[in-house]
C-alpha cells in the first residue's frame, strides 16, 4: 500500500512539474501527518490552493482529520527576499517563488 501510495505521488509530483509546479512533503513513519509545501512559477500564491488541497486530500486516503496552521494552510505570493543575487552583471534581489505550505493531519485508517 505505501508503494503504491509513493509511486502515485512520484507520479502527480511528476506531472505537476511538467505544469511549473513543485511540490515537497514531509511526512511521518505512519503516514498520518504530512508536511506539504506547492511551489508555483505563479505571482500568485492564491493561485497554487487548489492544487495544495488536492495533494493533501490524495495523502490522506481516509480523509482529512485537521489542517494545520488556523484549518488553512499558509499562503505566500511570489515576492523578493533580503539575499541579493546578480543576473547578467546586474545585482537585484533573490526571488522568493508563491508558495502554499502547511500540515495536513489524515483521519485514522
Amino acid at each position: 500500500m505505501k508503494s503504491l501510495i509513493f509511486a502515485s505521488s512520484v507520479l502527480f509530483s511528476l506531472i505537476c512539474l511538467a505544469s511549473e509546479v513543485e511540490f515537497s512533503i514531509s511526512s511521518n513513519e505512519q503516514g498520518s501527518v504530512h508536511l506539504v509545501t506547492v511551489y508555483g512559477s505563479s505571482q500568485s500564491g492564491a493561485e497554487l490552493l487548489n492544487t495544495w488541497h488536492d495533494k493533501a486530500e490524495s495523502l490522506c486516503p481516509g480523509g482529512i482529520s485537521k489542517i494545520e496552521p488556523n484549518s488553512r494552510p499558509i499562503v505566500r505570493d511570489k515576492a523578493c527576499s533580503d539575499a541579493i543575487e546578480v543576473k547578467d552583471g546586474k545585482q537585484q534581489c533573490e526571488e522568493i517563488r508563491a508558495n502554499v505550505f502547511g500540515k495536513v493531519i489524515c483521519n485514522a485508517t
